[in-house]
This record gives structure tokens, C-alpha cells and sequence, in this order.
């Protein structure tokens, strides 16, 4: 048998909102032991020190591109460049495929990255060809029956329904585009993930579709017609449906993610559930970077490591059912998805999408992830 005690650390529980010093015991893929025990059960275990370290669950991004297909000139990442080679144990790509597309995410990431991904599927139709004006911004590029049988076809590891609510990918077809999303999700029991941007639609006419446990992403974004009224106050819309149940997630991106929009957003009440990248080629140098950093961002403007911790982890993991994998939560007799992870007391300089730039005075630094055991050093930028 195989076995990892990770040594010398402090374990992030999520869901109690602590940390404190504890061991990790790691045997064939699954959490053995935490804490004191874990050291009198490591017998002859692989001693990792982690002296200085977190650790936690395994971090997961739930909103990324990384659906890379051989020979598709896209913007879409290799899963592995900002999933285990960052400290993330988990992605979901968040509706790089549609219908037309779907069928080849096995080949292209199961097949050729180490990294767990799950996927979204797009009512659009992003990758095909003659989609100028958005890929869901005619009928004949949004089908309902299509995406209900892609769906189907693919139940182990589609977690979703994705749809952009924003003039940029939906044109003047936006509510409709929203409404054929909402069936679908219906339809397949699965929760539904709406892009918000620049209007039409408006922000108050999309998020009146969305329902307990559907996740509005992209919700701090510095456009008009966003989280906030004119006058500074939470949209009343937003406060509505955060109140029946609807997740708020980051989705930083290359254009959506404000300091200043966050700021007040945070100061007048409104919350983080989720924190998630939406990274891809085109911002994975900057201003996104990694999700680490994006957990940093959230934590300057006043989260605690925790709650940036509970973000990516157990909040993330019920949000799109990845729980049942595994996902989430450290518990004895559960698979060892694992970040371990500094908090590192340099300052440093963060830039938000809009080229807003601060200092923190501290940042995640992750040192490594763990899934099912299988241990990944960090290799890329952080």
C-alpha cells in the first residue's frame, strides 16, 4: 500500500471556517487520518514536511477554458497549465463546447491532461464556424433538444448549463438565448451558469430567470448595468435573487472583474460564494494569471484565508455537485484531493480587468496539489 503523511502543517477545515495545526495522512488515494492520528497510523509512510504550510481541500476553479482541441485555433488553455501545475486539483470549463462540440472534450482534456475536469455545456455554439454577432445570438445557433442530449450523452461529467448573457455573444436574441438555457437546465436537472456583461439584456430581465442553486457569474464586473445601481447601491434584482438562493461567482476574466466595483459591492452587503478565474490565453499572463491570485484579489479587499479557502473548495464543490467526486471537504475515507499552500507575508502588486492596480500584503502560494494521492509540484506562475 502506498502512503503520504503530509507533516507538520495546518489543516483548513472550509466548512467550520478554522485552521489548525494537524497531520495528513494519505493511503492509496484516500484520506486515512487527520490530525493526531495521523501520525500514529503513518507506520512506514512517505514523510512529506509541510512545515509552514496550509492544508486543504483540493482547490477548484469553476469557471475556465481549457477545452484544447488539436488543430482549433482558440483562446482555450491546456487543463493541466492552470489546474495541478497551479495548486488547483479541479476544473470546470465553463461552456467552451456546445452541442456540436461537446463530443470531443473526452479526447481533447480526459485523454491528455492529469488534471479532474467537468464542463458546462454552451446553448451557444462556440467553436463552429459563421458565428458573427455572438454564438448565441441567432436561433439556428441555439438549440434546446441539442443541448439536452448532449447532456445526456455525457452525465458523468457535465455539471451544467452555460449561457452569456451579454450583447457581446447574444446580440439582440439575449432573453431568448436565457430562456432556451433555463428549459435546458430544467430539462437535464442541472444547474444553470449565466455570463452577465454588457447590456441588453438587461441585468434585471436575465437574473429574473435564475433559480436557488444557478450561479450568475462574472458579478463584479466594472461595466454599466451591473451588481450596482448608479447610485452605488446593490441592484435590487441581484439582492433579490442572492436571497432565493442563486450563487454569486467571480469569474475574473479579461473584462469582469473590478476592484472598485467588488469594493462596494462587498461594503453594501453582497457576497462572494464563488471565486473562479473564467482564465484562457488571453489573460493567463495577466491581469488573471492563476486562481491563487484571484483568491488574492478577493482577500485584499477583506476576505479572510478562510473564506477565500471556502470559496474554492466546499461552496464550489456543492455549487456544481462535485461533492459526490470527491470534491470539497478533507474527510477520513475520502479521496485525497488536497491543496497544500503558503500564505505568503510579501507585498505584492495585483491588477484587476479594468488595469486598476493595488498592493496585498499577503498571498496564496500554492506549493502543490494532490489528486487521489498523486502528488503535483507547482509549475507555473502563481
Amino acid at each position: 500500500m502506498s502512503a503520504t503523511l503530509l507533516h507538520g502543517g495546518a489543516i483548513v477545515d472550509p466548512v467550520a471556517g478554522t485552521t489548525a495545526p494537524g497531520d495528513v495522512l494519505i493511503r492509496d488515494g484516500m484520506i486515512a487520518a487527520l490530525g493526531p492520528e495521523a501520525a500514529a497510523a503513518a507506520g512506514d509512510a512517505d514523510l512529506i514536511d509541510v512545515s509552514g504550510c496550509r492544508v486543504a481541500p483540493g482547490f477548484i476553479d469553476i469557471h475556465t477554458h481549457v477545452f484544447d482541441r488539436p488543430g482549433a485555433a482558440s483562446s482555450r488553455l491546456p487543463a493541466d497549465r492552470v489546474g495541478v501545475r497551479q495548486g488547483v486539483a479541479c476544473l470546470v470549463d465553463a461552456g467552451s463546447a456546445g452541442a456540436a462540440t461537446i463530443d470531443e472534450f473526452p479526447t481533447a482534456v480526459h485523454a491528455t491532461q492529469r488534471t479532474p475536469a467537468f464542463a458546462l455545456v454552451n446553448v451557444g455554439s462556440p467553436g463552429v464556424r459563421d458565428t458573427d454577432g455572438g454564438h448565441s445570438s441567432r436561433p439556428e445557433l441555439v438549440s434546446l433538444e441539442a443541448t439536452v442530449r448532449a447532456v445526456e450523452r455525457h452525465r458523468g461529467w457535465v455539471r451544467g448549463i452555460k449561457v452569456q448573457a451579454s450583447h457581446s455573444h447574444t446580440g439582440e436574441y439575449g432573453l431568448t438565448a436565457v430562456a432556451v438555457a433555463r428549459q435546458a437546465a430544467d430539462r437535464t436537472g442541472l444547474p444553470l451558469m449565466m455570463h452577465i456583461g454588457n447590456g441588453p439584456p438587461a441585468l434585471e430581465d436575465a437574473l429574473a430567470h435564475l433559480r436557488a442553486g444557478d450561479i450568475v457569474t462574472h458579478a463584479f464586473h466594472g461595466k454599466p448595468g451591473g451588481a450596482l445601481t448608479a447610485g452605488g447601491a446593490p441592484l435590487p434584482a441581484l439582492v433579490d435573487a442572492v436571497a432565493r438562493g442563486v450563487i454569486v461567482d467571480i469569474g475574473h476574466g479579461r473584462s469582469s472583474f473590478a476592484f472598485a466595483t467588488a469594493e462596494r459591492a462587498l461594503a453594501a452587503g453582497l457576497p462572494v460564494h464563488t471565486i473562479s478565474t473564467d482564465i484562457h490565453r488571453g489573460n493567463v499572463d495577466g491581469p488573471v494569471v492563476s486562481l491563487a491570485r484571484t483568491m488574492t484579489k478577493l482577500m485584499l479587499l477583506g476576505l479572510s484565508v478562510e473564506e477565500a479557502v471556502r470559496a474554492v473548495t466546499v461552496t464550489a464543490a456543492r455549487a456544481l455537485r462535485l461533492d459526490g467526486d470527491g470534491f470539497g471537504t478533507l474527510a477520513v475515507g475520502r479521496p485525497a484531493h488536497v491543496t497544500v499552500f503558503r500564505v505568503s507575508e510579501e507585498q505584492c502588486t495585483l491588477e484587476d480587468a479594468e488595469g486598476e492596480r493595488r498592493v496585498a500584503e499577503c498571498s496564496i502560494v500554492p506549493v502543490a496539489a494532490y489528486v487521489a494521492g498523486e502528488r503535483f509540484a507547482v509549475e507555473a506562475p502563481i
